[in-house]
Parts: structure tokens; C-alpha cells; sequence
């Protein structure tokens, strides 16, 4: 069934999609296995067709409504809980407009217990620091597709030095150009290849 989701996530189809997730619900799945192995899974797919250039953005704007309309269906299912684990701020760098793979990270944390507060894509450093202090969060995460940017990370790491709120947060990328030496090098603390192993270097890091 998971598969059969992925799949109809891939290609945009809300109608099976919308189908799937109901007899999903109905059956008794958990929405977080529901996200993690079919609509996220759908995403992985269209993504990837999409950096080989197999997909148009078209295709993955379509893949997206889809993912969208699934979650308003499944986000009333998650299991309610007063105690948050935790707040993470969440961002593409500056002059990285990608945000797709982040979007599957905020997603994966929303569900799994965290409060999120997304910044969207092009990110300068200035927003995340001041976004970091003004919620007193946990975690950034950064992401970025393009080698060019990844300086960016680098110079936010670098601001959150010099602003004093570093040493509050565990510090996260990802990304096609991303690993977790890049992350090290530039002062990091964390590096995840999906968002759902995010969520779990995560919560790890945090003793969660």
C-alpha cells in the first residue's frame, strides 16, 4: 500500500492519493508511518527524477499539491501532546530558493513532536540568528542544493558565534552538497541524507 501511495504522490494524483490515505487512517495505520514510508517516500521520488532532469518543476509543484492536500487529511490524526520536545527554526540558506527537502524536514519534526518555525527559502544568516533568539530554539536547520551557497551555512554558523546564541543549539544541514564533514569543518553539529533521519540525529542529540 505504501508503495502504491508513494508512487501516486509521485505523479500528483490527489485522487488516489486522497483514497489511500483514508483507507490508511481507516485501517488503523500511524500517520506518522502514513507520511514517513508514503507520502514522503513520493516526494523522494519526484525529487530525485527532478536533479537528474527527468522531471520537470512543473512535476514536482503537481507532486507537492498532492503531498499538501494529504497532510490537511492527516494532521488532525497525530496524537496530540502538550509537552513539545522542543522548537526548531528551519531554512534554505540565502540565495538558495530550493525547498523542497526542507519542507519534507519541517513535516517530519512537526509530526514527530517539535515546534516548528519555518523560514521559508534565501534565508539570510541575520533572520535565522534573530529568529533563533526571539523563539529561544533548539535546533536550526539549514539546507541548501547549490555548492555556492553552502558558504552560507557557514557564514550563519558564524554569526550565531559572534550573536552569543551558538552554544543554545544543535546545528543541522543537509543537502545535495552537504555530509556531515562539511558540517563539521564549518562549526556544525548534526548532518542527516533525509528527513526522517533528521528527525532521529535530532531528538538523539537532545536526549530526546
Amino acid at each position: 500500500m505504501y508503495e502504491e501511495l508513494a508512487q501516486a504522490t509521485a505523479v500528483g494524483d490527489v485522487k488516489k492519493v486522497t483514497v489511500l490515505v483514508d483507507g490508511a487512517l481507516e485501517s488503523g495505520k500511524e500517520p506518522t508511518e502514513i507520511v514517513e514510508k508514503g507520502l514522503a517516500a513520493g516526494m523522494e521520488i519526484i525529487g530525485e527524477k527532478y536533479d537528474k532532469g527527468e522531471a520537470y518543476l512543473v512535476d514536482v509543484i503537481v507532486a507537492a499539491n498532492a503531498f499538501k492536500i494529504a497532510m490537511n487529511l492527516i494532521r488532525p490524526h497525530f496524537k496530540a501532546t502538550d509537552k513539545k520536545i522542543g522548537t526548531a527554526v528551519m531554512g534554505t540558506v540565502e540565495g538558495d530558493i530550493h525547498d523542497l527537502g526542507k519542507n519534507l524536514v519541517c513535516v517530519a519534526l512537526e509530526v514527530s513532536g517539535f515546534n516548528v518555525i519555518d523560514l521559508g527559502n534565501d534565508v539570510t544568516p541575520e533572520s535565522f540568528s534573530s529568529t533563533i533568539k526571539s523563539a529561544d530554539a533548539d535546533v536550526l536547520g539549514m539546507s541548501t542544493l547549490i555548492t555556492t551557497t553552502m558558504v552560507n551555512m557557514k557564514n550563519t554558523v558564524d554569526l550565531l558565534n559572534e550573536d552569543g546564541v551558538r552554544e543554545n543549539v544543535k546545528v543541522i544541514g543537509g543537502g545535495a552538497p552537504i555530509d556531515a564533514a562539511y558540517m563539521k569543518e564549518i562549526g556544525g553539529d548534526l548532518y542527516a541524507p533525509n528527513a526522517f533521519e533528521a528527525v532521529t540525529v535530532i531528538k538523539k542529540a537532545m536526549g530526546a
